[in-house]
């Protein structure tokens, strides 16, 4: 008979097997991460089998190029080492490539690679292997739009490859958070890597690479792969301590949180919720009603209906960024009198005394009613669009808030059939926006086209220095804000879930959860017979 804990947990990792999710971490103590708990304690650690282990299926590619697998990736991410680390503020860091430089302001640049690298067959990893990996990761489904603005790649030498982009991007360190494998190995099911892991030959574990440069310090000489293809048996080794790591999105429809005794750990990511608008409808055609809505979502309370694994933005980068504005983002908090006071500077007012405000255009008086789309699938987005739409119906202002099937929801985001959508998108490390705004772009479902945005994010990826960055992002920002093109509303955050006690050390960042193995502390221990009784 199944343990309460382990009915609770059956709902979410029913939806863990559909979910893909990167992430990284970068030191040794848990210091910035969310730590959380869930469930009833224990009384022992829940290393139960003496043996690390990891989750994996065979139905999809090991390929770290084309994996899309979340638990193949998070296994690929022992065995291959990336170009470049991106932390949890996004912050490129040095890893197989060493230095990176560039003469011209972002449009040429040369990469310096770590030689004394060796591949898990012994052969020296060189320069054109990197420029080889980043020349597949290119064309490859998984980071073609991350790769965008790369034209070209080659190596000159042994130790330096250069890269040239379609426009100047000082950002571009921070998009190479791209694994590394041997050349001429992408046609291969496992190619050959650098990583602090590599394969066993029968593929079913990972074992210690002694020629890592921290093999020293890893804590696990072996990390066993085990394949859980049914909802039952997944849950069961995870309950069991069988499997030792899950990662999780709490935003995913069916996302619950666990029963049994973890810890959860929150890093920063790239998925950006946002309100777009219909810049082509008759009411959102005024930039003072679109304005106005930056105040109107109450971006507070849609954290918390994320249990906390989210960051409040009223700005469009992520708050984690160091060129983020909090004075000029604060400017904008949820104040509903706030968005009275600009609506009544409008002129907009209850004409026909029917308790909603009307617009007068010429000698016609239209009725405000605004079509609000959002897709079903996630309780969070339709509780903040339903909040939305009470906080305007005090004031006046009808919204329809409908909630759409994604099928539905895209066909309405096509055909431009609506007044304001919810979106959420993920973006590139680097923030560039334009995959919104670009005229025909295939995400600019408002059909925005404004040059000068163009010009200003342009700017802000073209950015010299930190604070000339700051500054460029602060212009950019403020276009996009004072036009009301989307509301930004925060950026999410990821989980790693873990069995209490078992690990410290956790440092957890987008691109590589498993990054930095060397400094964590790993505890094995006995676990205690659960029960229906104990787990009440």
């Amino acid at each position: 008979m199944a343990t309460k804990a382990k009915r609770i947990t059956a709902m979410l990792l029913a939806a863990l097997c559909i979910l893909s999710v990167c992430a990284c971490g970068n030191a040794a103590e848990d210091d910035y991460v969310k730590g959380q708990t869930a469930g009833k304690d224990i009384s022992q650690s829940v290393a139960a089998d003496d043996v690390f282990t990891l989750n994996y299926s065979t139905k999809y590619s090991m390929n770290p190029m084309i994996a899309t697998n979340t638990n193949n990736q998070l296994v690929c991410n022992l065995v291959y080492e990336n170009m470049i680390e991106v932390n949890n503020n996004y912050e490129a860091l040095p890893n197989v490539i060493t230095e990176w430089k560039t003469s011209d302001g972002g449009v040429h640049w040369v990469f310096t690679v770590d030689t004394s690298r060796r591949f898990h067959n012994g052969e020296q990893m060189t320069a054109k292997d990197v420029a080889y990996s980043l020349n597949i990761a290119m064309n490859s489904e998984r980071f073609a739009k991350r790769l965008n603005c790369v034209i070209g790649c080659g190596a000159n030498d042994e130790k330096t490859f250069s890269v040239t982009l379609s426009k100047a991007n000082m950002l571009l360190p921070n998009l190479m958070a791209v694994p590394v494998i041997k050349n001429g190995t992408y046609g291969n099911d496992y190619p050959d890597g650098t990583g602090p892991y590599k394969y066993a030959d029968d593929h079913k574990s990972l074992v210690k690479f002694e020629k890592y440069p921290n093999a020293a310090t890893l804590p696990l000489d072996v990390i066993y792969l085990k394949e859980y293809n049914t909802v039952d048996s997944t849950i069961s080794a995870f309950e069991d301590s069988l499997l030792d790591i899950v990662m999780n999105d709490p935003s995913a429809p069916t996302n619950l949180g666990y029963g049994s005794s973890n810890e959860i750990r929150g890093f920063n990511t790239t998925n950006f919720h946002y309100i777009g608008t219909n810049i082509e409808d008759s009411e959102m055609s005024y930039d003072g009603l679109r304005f106005a809505l930056n105040y109107a979502f109450d971006r507070e309370s849609l954290v918390e209906q994320f249990g906390g694994f989210a960051l409040e933005a009223a700005l469009p980068v992520s708050p984690a960024c160091s060129f983020y504005s909090e004075s000029y983002a604060k400017q904008f908090n949820y104040n509903t009198k706030q968005v009275q006071q600009i609506l009544s500077n409008m002129g907009l007012k209850d004409y026909d005394e029917d308790g909603l405000l009307e617009m007068k255009v010429g000698e016609e008086v239209k009725e405000i009613d605004l079509d609000f789309i959002v897709c079903n699938a996630s309780s969070i987005k339709t509780n903040a669009a339903k909040k939305f739409a009470e906080d305007m119906a005090k004031l006046g202002v009808k919204v329809s808030v409908r909630e759409l099937s994604w099928s539905d929801y895209k066909a309405a985001l096509d055909a431009r059939e609506f007044d304001l959508y919810y979106a959420e998108v993920r973006l590139n490390p680097d923030f560039d926006l334009s995959m919104l705004f670009k005229p025909e772009g295939k995400l600019n479902y408002g059909n925005v086209n404004d040059e000068m945005l163009m010009e200003l994010i342009g700017s802000y990826l073209a950015a010299q220095t930190n604070d000339e960055r700051k500054e460029a992002c602060a212009n950019m920002c403020a276009q996009i804000i004072n036009k009301g093109y989307i509301i930004p509303l925060c950026f999410e955050k990821h989980q790693m879930i873990t069995h209490r006690g078992v690990i410290e050390g956790i440092k957890a960042c987008e691109n590589n959860p498993l990054l930095n193995l060397q400094n964590w502390t790993v505890t094995f221990g006995e676990v205690e017979k659960k029960t229906d009784e104990n787990n009440k």
